[in-house]
């Protein structure tokens, strides 16, 4: 869904291992935890606690949330204006956001 620029600054917003993002990855892309566990290479029941460690970590209760949390974490870095992420505002990239002027 997002460039891996983007999941790179999100994984270091959020302070994210490299496990937990892919497992936030794969729950972007709608994987169960049967799936990702057989794509990392790991138990079931070790992905089920990287997602209950994740939910505690980023005060979620689900994995709606946590999609939620992250999409929101991608828009407030698109929206900063030290980021290195291009805006997806076409107000601002065009100059035009009171808010944030380039």
């Amino acid at each position: 869904m997002f460039p891996e620029q983007a999941w790179e600054e999100i994984a270091h917003s959020l302070n994210l291992s490299g496990r937990e993002l892919q497992i936030v990855r794969a729950a972007f892309n709608d994987q169960t935890e049967f799936c990702i566990a057989a794509e990392l290479g790991i138990s079931a029941h070790t992905v089920h606690t990287h997602i209950e460690r994740l939910h505690r970590k980023l005060a979620v209760n689900d994995r709606g949330q946590l999609i939620l949390r992250v999409v929101d974490k991608f828009l407030s870095l698109t929206a900063a204006p030290d980021s290195m992420l291009p805006s997806i505002c076409a107000n601002r990239t065009a100059g035009r956001c009171p808010l944030h002027r380039n």
